[in-house]
């Protein structure tokens, strides 16, 4: 938590800013990293506070504006969302190419460093990165130079470590910082006492303590675990999935486009089907429509048909990344594909596409949704496109439920 979260941000975001120490044999002009300064940091905090629409609720608290906040409180988990998910798309016009290429082999190191489960040749992946990421940050930002020695931080060099030490100990993410603290907040707001703080605070672990015993001797006192994992008013579909409503109780004609997508599925695939009565003559076919679609890992995706998202600053989640399956449960609009220069250039972190609206319709399975993300707007080339990152830490989110089997397409490129 401390050395990705805190101790590399306070080292590239100072760097980058210029405002990093400075010995007195050094000079300033000389450090052609240093451009997020004046009308571009200003430019910069302003890009990453309109983000915030864009990241669902369930990535937690969005990072302020850095230009603003950054010197207010600013939180391990906003430097997590603001260096590992938006930096690496909000930098590339900004940065040097080579200062934008090398921080890109940072954050795909650190994304595949940072799951619950690590496939073997990703953590090979992610071990020769960080090697990569350490030798260049002394050829780019130190080159050498005795006066800029205290570049050379210690959380630099703990980064090399971190592939052998997920062979020997398992993935890190087990044992971040992360759960401490969150118990540490919860103790602190248990005690309510002015007086003998330390002695209150362990009586509250005691009890906590003495809890978690009787829960696991006698698990049928815990309550919760005779409780349904899915509301009442829930329709369970299998496999952790639930339809959650608002829900609409009866069916109401789509659009033609969307009516067209379903037709040419089930032509496809369910020739028989009696759906094929609830189709009229224009195309349009009669569905029921719900709201909100609940995720084995999870999360809460909203469909278009939830009225939510169009509220002022609601942020939206109805933006998801799902396999190839093809069984109609779910209509969607699918965005293009990457642009797969940009795409390996950035070590497979900058995942930028465009919007393709009604000539994307096409009908998916619910179970193929994997995870809800983030789509957000940004300009290439002059044009407007979106890039996608999904939540740091997604599968450690909740440990009891489903594992997302990452499989990324430029594995072999990466290895050539």
């Amino acid at each position: 938590m401390h050395l990705l979260s805190l101790n590399i941000p306070d080292l590239l975001i100072p760097l980058w800013r210029g405002t990093f120490e400075c010995d007195k044999d050094d000079d300033k002009s000389t450090w052609s990293w240093a451009v997020l300064t004046g009308d571009t940091w200003k430019e910069f905090g302003s890009l990453v506070e309109a983000a915030t629409p864009y990241l669902p609720g369930c990535f937690d608290r969005p990072p302020r504006n850095p230009e603003k906040k950054i010197n207010s409180g600013y939180k391990a988990w906003e430097y997590t969302l603001l260096l590992y998910g938006l930096c690496a798309a909000l930098l590339h016009d900004i940065l040097p190419y080579e200062y934008w290429v090398h921080f890109c082999k940072l954050v795909r190191a650190v994304r595949i460093i940072s799951q619950h489960s690590i496939k073997r040749d990703d953590l090979r992946i992610a071990a020769r990165l960080f090697a990569e990421f350490i030798e260049e940050f002394e050829q780019l930002y130190y080159q050498y130079k005795l006066e800029r020695i205290h570049f050379m931080r210690q959380s630099i060099h703990a980064l090399g470590h971190y592939g052998n030490e997920v062979v020997t100990k398992g993935p890190l993410i087990c044992a971040s910082q992360w759960t401490m603290e969150r118990t540490i907040g919860n103790l602190v707001v248990e005690m309510r006492q002015p007086s003998n703080p330390y002695e209150n605070l362990a009586q509250r672990a005691f009890r906590r303590a003495q809890h978690n015993a009787l829960m696991a001797m006698y698990p049928e006192l815990d309550q919760d675990r005779i409780k349904s994992v899915f509301p009442a008013w829930s329709k369970s579909i299998g496999g952790g999935y639930a339809l959650l409503r608002q829900q609409e109780r009866s069916r109401h004609p789509t659009t033609i486009a969307e009516g067209i997508a379903i037709h040419s599925y089930l032509e496809t695939f369910h020739p028989q089907s009696p759906e094929f009565a609830f189709f009229a003559s224009s195309g349009c076919y009669q569905v029921i429509r719900w709201a909100r679609l609940r995720l084995p890992n999870g999360q809460t995706s909203r469909s278009l048909f939830a009225k939510r998202e169009t509220n002022p600053n609601a942020r939206r989640a109805r933006n998801a990344k799902h396999t190839n399956q093809r069984v109609p449960l779910a209509l969607v609009s699918l965005y293009s594909g990457p642009d797969r220069e940009l795409l390996k250039e950035s070590y497979a972190t900058f995942y930028s596409c465009t919007y393709r609206g009604d000539e994307g319709l096409a009908v998916i399975s619910t179970s193929s949704i994997q995870s809800v993300v983030a789509m957000v707007p940004h300009k290439l080339r002059g044009e407007s496109r979106v890039f996608m990152f999904e939540k740091p830490g997604l599968d450690i989110a909740d440990l009891g439920g489903f594992v997302t089997n990452e499989e990324d397409p430029l594995h072999s490129e990466d290895e050539s």
